[in-house]
């Protein structure tokens, strides 16, 4: 028992030696990953759009309800949903059916 102790130790001691003496000294996380994306449209640009809470989304082209530029006529409208918020909120966002929270901004309007 008391070598398979002195084993581990041994090859733990090894590899915080090894990580030492290959360069940076530091032992870094694994890389972050990309937002989870929760908008109905895909955004594919390079300033994707719905992270800020004043944004409001262009609706994809020929989209009817893309002629709404808040929330109040989307809303207004019973074929739109609201786009998804999708920036950081400190409490999850609660939607209701069509798209639109109680507790975060809609940031555009679409058709489904």
């Amino acid at each position: 028992m008391k070598s398979k102790l002195c084993s581990a130790a041994l090859a733990t001691l090894l590899m915080l030696f090894c990580a030492c003496a290959s360069g940076s000294g530091a032992i870094t996380a694994p890389p972050a990953t990309e937002p989870e994306q929760t908008s109905p449209i895909p955004v594919k640009s390079p300033n994707p759009c719905g992270f800020n809470p004043s944004d409001w989304c262009p609706a994809p082209a020929g989209d009817a309800c893309g002629e709404h530029r808040d929330t109040v006529s989307c809303k207004a409208d019973e074929s739109c949903h609201g786009m998804h918020y999708r920036g950081e909120s400190v409490v999850a966002c609660h939607y209701d059916k069509r798209g639109f929270a109680t507790n975060c901004p809609t940031v555009g309007c679409v058709s489904r």
